[in-house]
C-alpha cells in the first residue's frame, strides 16, 4: 500500500455497498472499453481505423493481435485516447466471455490456496513464477500491453494489515490498470518533480459491471466494495514501485483516470 493514503473523489456520492492496449482509436460504434488481442467488430455506426487490436465484439470475432477493426453490426467500439488504445465491445468468438473468465478465476483460486490466500494474487508473482504458471499467464492476458488485470476475487492489498479485496462480489470482474513505462505513454505518466503518477483504468467487461448503469466515475466508485480497495488499483499503477521501468515510485502520489466506454477519460481517484 502507498504511504500516502488520503483520497478524494470526483463523484456526487460514494456508497460502500453500491455499486487497451496500444493501437488506433476508433471513430464509430456505440462504445466499448479499450481492449487487447484480436480484431474488434465495429458497431452499426461504421468502420474504425486499424490498430494493434481490441477484443472481439459481441457479434463476430477477429484474428489475433495486430488486427484492425472491421465494420459490423453487433460489436461496440469505443474511441481510445491519442490513438494509443485498442477498442472493443464485449468479448466474442475470439475472446473469452465474462463467464469463462469467472470460471478461470474460480479455478485459479481453488488451485492456489497457499500463503493464507496470497498465492491467488497474480500481480504479486515474480517473472519466474509467472513463466512457470500458464494459468496465471492466461489471467494476465486479459489486459493489454503495459497493463495488469486487477481481479477482485483474487486481488490483495499489502501494507499494515494485508487483506484481500473486500466484498469482491460488489465489484466488476476485472479492472485493467496501466502500469509504469519509461518513457511515458498516453495512458501512464510520471512527473518526477511532483513525484506524481497519472494512470488510466478501465472495466474489462463493462456490460457485466454491476454499476454499468451509473454515470462517470460512479461506474467504479459505486461498486468498489470498500474504499480501501482503491489502494489495490493505486499500487498496481505503480507496480513493483516502478522498478521494471527504472523508476522509484514508493512515495509517489497517484491519480487514476477512468477510460469510459466511449473512449473519453475522467478523474476517478487521487491518492495524495
Amino acid at each position: 500500500m502507498k504511504t500516502r493514503i488520503a483520497a478524494q473523489f470526483v463523484t456526487a456520492c460514494i456508497y460502500v455497498w453500491g455499486c487497451s492496449n496500444s493501437g488506433g482509436g476508433s471513430s464509430s460504434g456505440s462504445g466499448g472499453a479499450p481492449g487487447y488481442g484480436g480484431a474488434s467488430v465495429s458497431g452499426a455506426g461504421g468502420a474504425a481505423a486499424a490498430g494493434t487490436g481490441g477484443h472481439a465484439g459481441s457479434v463476430g470475432g477477429g484474428a489475433g493481435g495486430g488486427g484492425g477493426i472491421a465494420a459490423g453490426t453487433g460489436g461496440k467500439t469505443g474511441a481510445a485516447d491519442a490513438g494509443a488504445g485498442g477498442t472493443s465491445g464485449d468479448a466474442g468468438s475470439a475472446g473469452p466471455t465474462a463467464d469463462q473468465v469467472r470460471a478461470w478465476v474460480d479455478a485459479y483460486k481453488a488451485a492456489h490456496p497457499g500463503n493464507g490466500g496470497k498465492d491467488w494474487d497474480i500481480n504479486a508473482k515474480t517473472p519466474a513464477q509467472i513463466a512457470a504458471d500458464p494459468a496465471a499467464q492466461q489471467l494476465l492476458s486479459l489486459c493489454g500491453n503495459d497493463q495488469r488485470p486487477v481481479i477482485p476475487l483474487i486481488a490483495w492489498e499489502y501494507g499494515g494489515s494485508d487483506h484481500q479485496w473486500i466484498n469482491p462480489q460488489a465489484s466488476a470482474l476485472v479492472y485493467c490498470v496501466y502500469t509504469p513505462v519509461n518513457p511515458a505513454s498516453a495512458h501512464w505518466k510520471y512527473d518526477a518533480t511532483a513525484d506524481h503518477v497519472t494512470a488510466d483504468v478501465y472495466v474489462r467487461f463493462p456490460d457485466q459491471n454491476p454499476c454499468n448503469n451509473r454515470v462517470g466515475a460512479d461506474q467504479i466508485a459505486m461498486c468498489i466494495g470498500d474504499l480501501t480497495n482503491f489502494e489495490i488499483l493505486v499500487d498496481t499503477a505503480s507496480l513493483n514501485d516502478g522498478a521494471g521501468a527504472g523508476l522509484a515510485l514508493a512515495n509517489a502520489s497517484t491519480e487514476l483516470m477512468l477510460i469510459l466506454t466511449d473512449g473519453t477519460k475522467i478523474h476517478l481517484y487521487s491518492n495524495l
